[in-house]
């Protein structure tokens, strides 16, 4: 298992995301932006061939993405109605995600084994996420799964912050 780092603000910006190593090595880019349908995220090995993407399927409230590893439909994620933000169900591969939007920790399991962990920590460089990715084969889908959760909480942010302030009523 290796530990693998990148800015948290650097998921959500479109452009180019680098994701490093604990030498700070560089090992993915994550190219794409959100907001458009169909919006796409690639993920790409350094020296550079596609890994993984995203697509995402449906706008609204709750849209749906896709997941795709070497061209091929592996999976699907979307937030539900009325079920708790902090647990989802990857289909197709039958992960689930525990965690909190708020303090980007989240588990990642397929059954009772964890397949990543993901935490926000303080390096001489700065606010860092660290991931903890169990196969090395996994990791360009778990960094599609982070793009996701992250472009969530940022909605979830940004809705928070606009929501008007209760007023009282004397």
């Amino acid at each position: 298992m290796r530990e693998l780092y990148t800015k948290r603000t650097e998921l959500s910006n479109r452009g180019t995301v680098k994701i490093t190593d604990r030498s700070g090595r560089l090992v993915y880019f994550i190219i794409g932006k959100w907001g458009l349908h169909p919006s796409v995220l690639s993920i790409y090995d350094v020296s550079g061939p596609l890994l993984a993407e995203i697509k995402q399927r449906s706008l609204g409230l709750f849209p749906k993405f896709d997941l795709y590893e070497n061209k091929k439909h592996v999976g699907s994620l979307r937030r539900y109605y009325g079920i708790n933000r902090e647990m989802l169900f990857v289909r197709g591969l039958n992960w689930f995600i525990i965690g909190n939007l708020l303090t980007f920790n989240y588990k990642v399991y397929h059954g009772r084994k964890c397949i990543m962990t993901i935490s926000e920590v303080q390096l001489t460089t700065g606010a860092r996420l660290e991931f903890h990715i169990e196969n090395q084969a996994d990791e360009p889908l778990c960094f599609c799964i982070a793009a996701i959760l992250d472009y969530w909480a940022r909605l979830d942010l940004k809705t928070k912050a606009k929501a008007p302030s209760p007023r009282l009523a004397w």
